[in-house]
């Protein structure tokens, strides 16, 4: 008999001495709880490891948070008065005859995930949706020429792009901030097109494509609540960092970063109740890690798709050798996170992340608002 009190394992593991008259059946029942026991101490053991509790680091990721965030008192409101002159000067540049545009606030800036950038060319995006048709404007290259052309000025550059045309003001001989202008135009629905080419590509290359921008935005807007809308935002501006530390040109675009998580974040919380920011971006990077294209017979791919029907993948214009960089240092960076889990030395966790983020994630009180990491030291792919 088993006495008061023996632990679960301890019971499984019990061997019962048989006596004479037992029989073979009894002695294998035995065996059995034998093998039941092994298997219970092996799954024990394993779940103990996986039980390892994150380092104590809530408090350096949330004041590298503040470090890094554009501040809503201060750069914002430089961008919004920067934004408000370019928008006069389209006005007065262009025909009185010309069609009339209005303009809304879209990208990082309107869903409030903004980084404070690392080579201080700070950036603001815009929508501009002019009272006209696609019939108006058969080759959408050609409207997005009017608005360079309206726009090139001293003290700026004006250069067209595949999406958008970007506005880049200079000073003392570099660039200072710049302004994305998305073009669009009413689509006989009623939905926005939007004007997509650059100025030498191919007929095939310019076209106007449905898009839906102010849905998107109040989709990221509306994903999460509260506290769990806060370390939403979080790990998204941590991405964005990590971007902008471990690539040059060649990463991904802030809006696949922010829609990823939109799709796959999941909020974490310690025992104490209070968020991990740690947790939750550790198992957003595996979860992105996850999501290759395997099944659709892009293997090594992620695909990260714009929410709704007909969605396009924003990773689509990697190239398959950028796709595995980027995959090579995404598989880092959850290497770099699962390190710190059963690491008490704060310090030594801070000096793991700092190769992912920066020196400006650190133990300490900055006073260096969004101390930048030094560039450069990978190699382009």
């Amino acid at each position: 008999m088993l006495l008061m009190g023996e632990s679960w394992l301890g019971a499984c593991a019990y061997v019962v001495q048989p006596e004479p008259w037992r029989s073979y059946h009894w002695r294998l029942e035995n065996r059995m709880w034998q093998i039941l026991g092994l298997m219970g101490l092996a799954v024990w053991a394993f779940s103990s490891k996986e039980r390892k509790r994150p380092a104590p680091v809530q408090l350096q990721f949330e004041r590298f948070h503040n470090a890094i965030k554009l501040d809503a008192d201060d750069e914002q409101r430089k961008l919004r008065e920067k934004r408000e002159v370019l928008l006069r000067s389209l006005a007065d540049g262009l025909p009185q005859d010309f069609p009339k545009f209005a303009h809304f606030v879209q990208g990082s800036y309107a869903m409030r995930t903004g980084v404070v950038p690392l080579d201080g060319n700070y950036d603001i995006d815009v929508g501009l949706i002019f009272e006209c048709t696609e019939r108006e404007f058969p080759d959408p290259v050609a409207l997005k020429r009017r608005v360079r052309d309206a726009l090139a000025g001293y003290g700026r550059t004006v250069d067209i792009r595949r999406s958008c045309v970007t506005v880049t003001y200079i000073r003392n001989g570099r660039p200072d901030y710049h302004v994305d202008l998305a073009l669009y135009v009413r689509g006989k629905s009623g939905s926005l097109l939007l004007a997509k080419g650059r100025e030498f590509s191919g007929a095939d290359q310019c076209k106007w494509v449905q898009a839906f921008p102010k849905e998107l935005t109040a989709y990221i807007l509306g994903r999460f609540s509260g506290g769990e809308q806060a370390q939403f935002r979080r790990c998204v501006r941590y991405l964005k960092r990590w971007r902008d530390h471990r690539f040059n040109s060649d990463g991904p675009i802030s809006i696949a970063l922010t829609v990823a998580a939109a799709h796959w974040f999941q909020p974490k919380h310690g025992p104490d109740g209070k968020p991990s920011d740690l947790e939750a971006l550790h198992a957003l990077v595996k979860k992105m890690l996850e999501k290759s294209g395997a099944a659709l017979g892009v293997a090594g791919r992620v695909i990260i798709k714009i929410p709704g029907p007909g969605g396009c993948d924003l990773m689509a214009g990697m190239t398959n050798r950028k796709m595995a960089g980027f995959r090579e240092r995404l598989s880092e960076l959850d290497r770099a996170l699962a390190q710190c889990y059963g690491q008490v030395d704060v310090s030594a966790a801070c000096l793991e992340l700092q190769g992912q983020f920066g020196v400006g994630f650190t133990n300490t009180v900055s006073q260096n608002k969004g101390v930048p990491a030094r560039k450069g030291k990978l190699k382009r792919i």
